[in-house]
């Protein structure tokens, strides 16, 4: 049975049903974020979702997870992630970034 379990666990470890999750942090400065801690929301997004960026947010995290090939977080102007898009069309990842002004929304999904 030892056997059977080594065998389950490594096919679902190699087949990427534990692939790393997407992330969407928001930290009240660059500092903060640098150094993972203060954090003033956390998300996991899933694709096609869209979350409110918080009046105290000076600094953002953003990860695409494994699972989510080709989605991009899309900065919008309006709280309901509609309208102009700010920053161009995505928002860079992978890094921290200072939030910029003007945006009040951020989508998780593929662009069309």
């Amino acid at each position: 049975m030892k056997c059977f379990y080594a065998i389950f666990l490594s096919t679902l470890l190699g087949g990427g049903a534990f692939a790393a999750n997407s992330k969407l942090n928001q930290y009240a400065s660059i500092s903060d974020c640098q150094s993972d801690s203060n954090i003033i929301s956390h998300a996991s997004p899933a694709e096609g979702s869209c979350h409110q960026v918080d009046g105290k947010t000076k600094a953002l995290y953003l990860v695409t997870g494994s699972g989510a090939a080709g989605a991009q977080f899309i900065g919008y102007q309006q709280g309901s992630c509609g309208g102009p898009y700010v920053l161009g069309v995505t928002l860079d990842r992978g890094s921290c970034i200072s939030r910029p002004d003007s945006l009040k929304s951020i989508e998780f999904g593929l662009i069309n």
